[in-house]
């Protein structure tokens, strides 16, 4: 008889298998070092003011480079309060590359800019999570 998985292992079996899981999020079980990181989950975001300084965190769903965007990739990152929406532009993809094109999960620090329900970050850093979440193969959406 094999020994019980972890809850953790579950959910990264689940992403393996699917690509999603109905346990807890990934990024639940990263929450307490997050916070003390200092990252917002995505649920809070809208209590905050435009151009606030901030770090944010989730699973990579997209990244989108359309062609009419002059450079400008849009990632979304998922965590488990909601989604982020990042605006990533070329300099900053170009420093951070491999985190910005490989990366399964992230913290993305940047400012929020709000106008009514719209929200997102301008990113100007990446640090990768993927080392956390190293067993998850989120099947991401890449679009140019």
């Amino acid at each position: 008889c094999l020994p019980p998985m972890s809850l953790f292992a579950e959910v990264l079996a689940d992403y393996r298998a699917t690509g999603l899981t109905l346990r807890p999020h990934p990024i639940s079980f990263l929450r307490p070092r997050l916070y003390r990181l200092g990252v917002v989950p995505a649920q809070n975001l809208i209590a905050l003011k435009n151009d606030t300084r901030l770090k944010v965190a989730g699973v990579v769903l997209l990244r989108q480079r359309p062609g009419t965007a002059n450079g400008v990739t849009f990632m979304t990152l998922e965590d488990e309060t909601g989604t982020v929406n990042l605006i990533v532009h070329r300099r900053i993809w170009e420093r951070y590359r491999r985190i910005a094109r490989s990366a399964v999960a992230l913290i993305a620090r940047g400012r929020l800019q709000t106008d009514g329900q719209v929200i997102h970050v301008l990113v100007t850093q990446f640090q990768d999570l993927s080392e956390q979440l190293a067993k998850l193969e989120q099947r991401t959406r890449n679009f140019h």
